[in-house]
């Protein structure tokens, strides 16, 4: 499953504006602009385009009121130190970072085979997405989708690779991406709901944020009725340090059940009042 395949899921599940910088290079190549000549040179050889190009473009488009709406997913970007500053001096900030891991030769493999409808504008592949009937005749590779421009460009990526993840060590996960796509979106969906941690940082997996009306349905039927018992607890009870006494009463009657012992130094507790309270 190529980023390609990913970030559709991306947008699905999150609704999300798609970003993707080749895709915008590309369209400015067709159109023969001045950015679209200069860059032609780099993406014909299999190089990286210039940062100040490809930022450009970038900052540019997050301007526009679907962006700022909806929020963002770049594609292919950053790809070099020099791309991650420039994103950072813009104060532009991902959530998370997802890296997809697959073999040299396989990307080659899934380059080569690569072909575009120049009609539609979909992707094919000739080994694992060929085309419909009445589609293949029209399709064409892009002149960047050949072995040479595709070895030159992976080199580049092993070769900036290092200070991406260094700068965003926090925020990145390392996904494999040679498996089913089913099972790589559930695992990039799970990361960005907050599931499960970036891999390089040891943060522990955590449950993802509950939907909103999940969230009500749990202080409607479980927050309230405890807070209410420990209000009541504490007006049948008038400690001294009501907010201390409080605070040692949702400790202990917490029905989750907290790991910590707070036995020792604890303030006075009624437990007649407490054991009424539980009835």
């Amino acid at each position: 499953s190529g980023k390609g395949t990913q970030c559709e899921g991306i947008v699905e599940d999150f609704g999300l504006v798609h970003i993707s910088t080749g895709d915008e290079l590309r369209m400015h190549v067709r159109q023969g602009t001045p950015l679209g000549l200069q860059a032609k040179g780099y993406m014909d050889s299999g190089g990286l385009v210039p940062d100040s190009l490809i930022t450009a473009i970038v900052k540019e488009r997050m301007l526009h009121q679907d962006v700022v709406e909806k929020g963002w997913l770049l594609d292919g970007f950053p790809r070099t130190a020099g791309q991650v500053q420039a994103l950072s001096e813009a104060e532009v900030h991902p959530d998370r970072v997802v890296l997809l891991d697959v073999p040299d030769e396989i990307l080659v493999e899934r380059c080569t085979g690569r072909r575009l409808d120049p009609v539609t504008g979909a992707i094919y592949h000739i080994v694992h997405n060929p085309p419909p009937e009445g589609v293949a005749d029209r399709l064409v590779q892009r002149s960047d989708d050949t072995a040479e421009a595709m070895s030159k460009r992976i080199a580049t990526y092993h070769e900036n690779l290092g200070a991406i993840t260094t700068y965003y060590q926090t925020k990145c996960r390392r996904i494999n991406g040679v498996r089913a796509p089913k099972a790589i979106r559930e695992e990039v969906k799970a990361f960005i709901e907050g599931s499960l941690p970036p891999t390089m940082s040891g943060v522990p997996p955590r449950r993802a944020m509950p939907k909103p009306e999940e969230a009500m349905a749990f202080v409607e039927t479980t927050m309230m009725p405890f807070i209410v018992k420990g209000c009541a607890a504490l007006c049948k009870t008038k400690p001294d340090k009501p907010l201390e006494y409080l605070a040692h009463w949702m400790i202990e009657n917490n029905p989750n059940k907290p790991l910590v012992d707070n036995t020792a130094d604890q303030a006075p507790v009624n437990k007649n009042d407490v054991n009424e309270e539980r009835a």
